[in-house]
């Protein structure tokens, strides 16, 4: 089988970027099969790509390389880094990318690359440096040779909730204005919860479709990344109820 490396990064496809490192990707790597898992991260946000690169994680087979370039300290001394998780391989900067998935999926190895190129642009790191090893790695290139062990990687203030949480906050707004929290499915008080709340409305107990509500109508149920979500049928919850990032979801258990 050939390699599998994926792409996920916030640079648009209205500029030559992304095109750019599979160059770099396909010279390191002729037979690898380039995957785009999204280039529509919003600018700089790193929770925003964190979230997507483990649900590309959880969806790809061992072995797969995924590069992630989400970037805003390109250029400054940030550390540039080869995490193990899922056994995947990502390569990313060292900014809290990693986070979703390692907490997620059970944490995993990390190592700070020490390779780098001749020369490098201080702007592009994810072609002059990120692509070079993540097409390396691809072609068998083992970590040991451009990085070493590294025991302390970023990871932004984000965990899943605990099992007997009642309350939770939003992570991720989807295209649709669906509402990703950090409650998992299997949360003890969930199920039992007679009503869930967002910035402090209620938005009824749990359901198990779209359908279960009318046209336009908010409801909880638990989305396809078997986290809770706040959505509205045919209609933008994030719109309807003003939900942001980090906003506030409780669970109100039945008494």
């Amino acid at each position: 089988m050939s390699p599998i490396i994926t792409l996920t990064t916030d640079f648009g496809t209205r500029d030559s970027y992304v095109a750019a490192m599979k160059a770099v990707l396909l010279e390191n790597c002729p037979p690898a099969r380039l995957i785009d898992i999204t280039h529509e991260i919003p600018r700089h946000d790193i929770l925003n790509g964190s979230f997507n690169l483990e649900r590309a994680l959880a969806a790809f087979p061992a072995g797969t390389i995924h590069l992630a370039v989400v970037d805003p300290g390109v250029g400054a001394d940030r550390k540039i880094l080869i995490a193990k998780i899922h056994r995947q391989t990502i390569v990313c900067p060292d900014n809290g990318l990693i986070t979703w998935a390692w907490r997620r999926l059970g944490g995993g190895e990390t190592f700070e690359l020490t390779w780098r190129p001749p020369a490098a642009s201080s702007t592009f790191h994810g072609r002059d440096i990120l692509a070079p090893v993540a097409g390396q790695l691809a072609n068998g290139r083992p970590v040991s040779d451009v990085a070493l062990p590294f025991a302390d990687p970023v990871l932004l203030d984000i965990a899943p909730a605990a099992p007997d949480a009642l309350v939770g906050r939003v992570i991720y707004l989807d295209a649709f204005g669906n509402a990703t929290t950090n409650i998992p499915a299997n949360a003890t008080r969930l199920a039992g919860a007679r009503s869930i709340f967002v910035n402090g409305r209620n938005v009824g107990p749990l359901r198990r479709s779209y359908s279960d509500v009318a046209r336009g109508e908010p409801l909880a149920l638990i989305g396809s990344s078997d986290l809770l979500e706040i959505a509205a049928r045919e209609a933008s919850a994030a719109v309807q109820l003003h939900i942001n990032v980090g906003g506030e979801v409780r669970l109100d258990p039945a008494r």
